[in-house]
């Protein structure tokens, strides 16, 4: 059992079992108190430990009660709730309560020890037990659980909103599969069809091509991180496609510099990215000249895709700002503050970047699943 699930788990034999062990605690802490620092009229007798044991069980049945109303009623249904006001007054109210408790139980207990009548025993006598007991320790237990039960609530919801925020770059990658799986079958399997008609002898290989990325669009892009190697060669092969899904209009020159090995990236990213610049240009249009420049250095990646095209794109260029939007927000959420992405048109040009783009390691990448499994679990 870890500290965290003993801490924080709601079922019934846990949570008493942690409610006893904070109740054991806080009790041997009274009982060495009251052993050390007796009442005022027992300065000069300081109690023995069954005094001191009789003290615990006399005062600690308050401290329960008034701790549990804190917790339980005021603190859930007022402060939790935004009403500070009536948080305020309820708080006041409660060490009120504790106050006047105590007192009472100091008067028992003067009668049990000391064998003092009930109306003999003064303020004076008694003070010690309403004052210290009733407000100084009262708001010290109540400031400790109180503490703890805010703290608890705070700390799961930053887990349940660590959930949230990993489920909804879930959602938004699965949202980028949807988008990528539609345009990316028509045309290929258009592609394909084409050249088997033709008899093609590059027909087998465009059939492979389809097949490895519906494999890894489909199912190799679950995971939280794939090698930046896989994602190249995917990419390789949609361009390839692309390339003879239109008609051989488009043609594209790529590379890529730097050390690929042993890196990894979040699945479609850059092919998202990709895909999306596609849909820039309507079929059939002629002259179009793209330029692919990716840069590995230093666990970051550039990209770059430049497009020179004699038509006049910019209706086009603003509704494919719109379209990278998906886009933009998934790099926010899996990259945040940590890249820069950008679309420009200059004289003829559009120009798509994304820079500095952080590379996992191996075992980073190991770190960020076993947080990421960790995540889940706790919440």
């Amino acid at each position: 059992m870890t500290n965290y699930y003993f801490i924080f788990s709601n079922k019934p034999a846990i949570r008493f079992a942690r409610h006893v062990c904070f109740w054991i605690a806080f009790g041997i802490h009274f009982f060495i108190q009251s052993l050390l620092i007796p009442g005022v009229n027992e300065a000069l007798t300081p109690r023995t430990p069954f005094e001191s044991l009789i003290n615990t069980f006399c005062f600690l049945p308050v401290y329960i009660i008034s701790v549990y109303i804190f917790i339980e009623i005021i603190i859930p249904r007022l402060l939790f709730k935004t009403r500070y006001g009536f948080f305020f007054i309820s708080t006041i109210g409660l060490l009120i309560f504790n106050f006047a408790a105590c007192y009472f139980t100091g008067l028992l207990y003067e009668h049990i020890e000391l064998k003092i009548p009930y109306n003999q025993i003064t303020f004076a006598q008694n003070k010690y037990n309403a004052i210290v007991n009733g407000l100084f320790v009262s708001g010290i237990v109540l400031a400790i659980t109180g503490g703890i039960k805010v703290a608890k609530k705070w700390i799961q919801k930053q887990r349940e909103n660590e959930a949230l925020a990993r489920e909804k770059v879930n959602t938004e990658l699965q949202l980028l599969k949807i988008q990528i799986n539609p345009r990316f079958l028509f045309h290929s399997l258009h592609a394909v069809k084409q050249h088997i008609l033709v008899d093609s002898p590059r027909s087998p290989k465009l059939i492979l091509q389809v097949a490895d990325l519906l494999s890894y669009i489909l199912y190799e892009s679950n995971q939280d991180y794939v090698t930046l190697e896989k994602e190249l060669a995917v990419i390789t092969d949609y361009i390839a496609l692309e390339e003879n899904s239109i008609n051989e209009n488009l043609k594209m020159i790529a590379s890529t510099n730097g050390d690929v090995i042993g890196k990894y990236i979040v699945p479609l990213i850059l092919l998202s990215i990709i895909q999306t610049s596609f849909e820039f240009f309507p079929e059939g249009e002629q002259g179009v000249f793209s330029k692919l420049f990716i840069d590995v250095r230093n666990h970051q990646l550039d990209l770059v895709m430049i497009y020179n095209t004699a038509n006049d794109h910019t209706v086009e260029l603003l509704k494919l700002c719109e379209k990278f939007e998906d886009i933009r927000k998934q790099l926010k959420n899996l990259y945040p503050d940590n890249h820069e992405f950008a679309i420009e048109s200059r004289a003829g040009a559009i120009t798509i970047s994304l820079k500095n783009l952080p590379l996992h390691t191996p075992e980073l990448t190991d770190q960020a699943f076993q947080t990421t499994s960790n995540t889940y679990e706790n919440v």
